[in-house]
């Protein structure tokens, strides 16, 4: 996947989610293939992402070499999703990738992207309201 196309992409999950109510990306272009993507989201229900990616296009595709993302209720934290050598995290299997929880607790994270971040809040803002989740017949 080129550079580009992953922007493209990137931009096009903040911009169709309907949860998002405003958004604002910053994309500093390094070199040809390689960007810095860094922004905010709001939601309806007022709560807030910031987020960031340091991304690479190589042969292989997309590298990520940093990211972060921290969603956050009014004043109140609930996680942050990244992959920076922090000593706490050194054990777990998944080591770089891990994330902060509410409580303070650090867990082990498969890598995450901003399409799954969105699912996650999604569902956390689900359960806030107290709505079930559709039902889909046949799944």
């Amino acid at each position: 996947m080129k550079l580009n196309e992953y922007i493209r992409r990137f931009e096009d999950a903040i911009q169709t989610s309907p949860i998002v109510r405003s958004y604002e990306i910053h994309v500093d272009r390094k070199t040809d293939d390689i960007a810095y993507l860094s922004g905010m989201a709001e939601f309806s229900d007022g709560s807030m992402l910031d987020f960031k990616e340091f991304v690479a296009a190589t042969r292989e595709g997309i590298e990520k070499y940093k990211y972060g993302y921290n969603y956050r209720r009014q004043d109140q934290f609930v996680f942050r999703y990244d992959n920076a050598p922090d000593p706490r995290a050194r054990k777990l299997p998944s080591f770089p990738h891990h994330v902060h929880l509410s409580s303070g607790k650090i867990a082990q994270s498969s890598p995450k992207d901003i399409c799954g971040i969105l699912d996650s809040i999604e569902n956390i803002m689900i359960e806030a309201a107290g709505i079930e989740p559709p039902v889909l017949n046949g799944v």
